[in-house]
């Protein structure tokens, strides 16, 4: 047997917590293809025959960070998989699953890179992605509901939120929106950024006065955007609520201050924390405290409305002449920080068209039950 637990047969219904887990896995699956099959661009005919690179000689120079990279990017994917899979198939038998649709998602990005002039397909990375994939399965099962960890996690999740999909989503958007903050982004929580990628252009120029500004708004909509995500999941926007959002943005900042230190290497750790992030940051909280009275819908809309400026926001004002520099320029391990740098972007840049989805799902969806 794979794993010696007390119990190796399939629930009978799905709990809460692993409709959750299905509903990150397909988010983290979105993120794994856009990321692996970004830029999308100057697609050309098979240059050798079709799958060659599964029988290819190993690569002369493999670096353990890419290696590390590889790994860690379908652990999470497997962890994720294998507890949504535990709704219908024994542990054992989810575990098993998990490691084979990872691998089967490797092998399809693998082969699909071939037609990239600026991808190299690559049996090791298959091979790298599917050990991670596995080594995510076989810790799920600690975290599903039978087990101590996973009624504590349920517990805690049915306490602070609401049953069904606006609780699952709100939670979902919330832990990739955390993974976001290790993106080096124009602006502190600035996702959705997408200017490069359609060749959009600023429409002011820079001056210190609108570019504070400017970073203020973004910072300030997309504060209030996803904390109106949380409030029309939570069950009461009581002390638990606003518990919950200040450890959401206690780790946000500690994940910023883990990007400045490891990735851009910055003297200054707190090299993040602008005028316009803290005066943003404030204005958020602020108006938060507001909208939070409204009814559900309402705050529904308003977290929409937030979500779609701050995208239209980060994509016209202009670069920042004081940025730190990009991955791709620092020194040292560049094949990892540049694969890491693609994982992250692709998260940050679809980020608030999933927030806006989940937004138009809580206005066309009745009121939860349970509030």
């Amino acid at each position: 047997m794979l794993l010696d637990y007390q119990s190796n047969s399939p629930p009978t219904a799905a709990p809460r917590g692993l409709r959750l887990a299905g509903m990150a896995a397909l988010a983290y699956i979105l993120v794994i293809i856009y990321a692996s099959l970004q830029p999308f661009v100057d697609w050309r005919t098979l240059p050798g025959d079709f799958g060659a690179f599964l029988f290819e000689s190993w690569p002369r120079w493999i670096t353990v960070d890419d290696i590390l990279f590889n790994f860690a990017a379908y652990v999470p994917l497997g962890f994720l998989l294998a507890l949504t899979q535990s709704t219908r198939l024994s542990r054992n038998s989810a575990v098993v699953a998990a490691t084979i649709i990872c691998a089967g998602l490797s092998l399809l990005l693998e082969t699909v890179q071939q037609y990239l002039p600026s991808r190299i397909a690559s049996n090791v990375d298959l091979l790298v992605n599917s050990f991670g994939g596995a080594a995510g399965a076989l810790v799920a099962p600690l975290f599903t509901p039978g087990q101590r960890l996973g009624r504590a996690v349920e517990q805690l999740r049915d306490r602070l939120f609401v049953s069904g999909a606006p609780g699952d989503a709100a939670l979902t958007l919330a832990g990739l929106w955390l993974i976001t903050q290790l993106h080096v982004s124009l602006i502190v929580f600035g996702n959705g950024d997408v200017r490069g990628m359609l060749h959009l252009g600023a429409l002011f120029t820079h001056t210190p006065g609108s570019y504070l500004a400017a970073e203020a708004g973004v910072v300030m909509l997309n504060v209030l955007g996803l904390g109106l995500l949380l409030a029309g999941a939570a069950r009461s926007t009581g002390s638990g609520y606003w518990r919950a959002l200040v450890l959401i943005f206690a780790g946000a900042a500690a994940l910023k201050t883990v990007v400045a230190l490891l990735i851009l290497r910055a003297p200054n750790p707190w090299v993040w924390l602008t005028p316009g992030v803290i005066g943003g940051f404030a204005g958020g909280l602020v108006l938060l405290l507001l909208l939070t009275q409204l009814p559900r819908r309402s705050r529904a809309l308003f977290a929409l409305l937030a979500l779609t400026g701050a995208v239209a926001l980060i994509n016209i004002i202009p670069e920042n002449p004081y940025r730190p520099a990009p991955p791709f320029q620092l020194l040292g391990r560049t094949g990892h920080i540049l694969s890491f740098a693609s994982m992250t972007r692709a998260l940050s840049d679809l980020w608030p068209f999933l927030a806006m989805l989940a937004a138009l799902f809580s206005l066309s969806a009745r009121r939860p039950s349970a509030y």
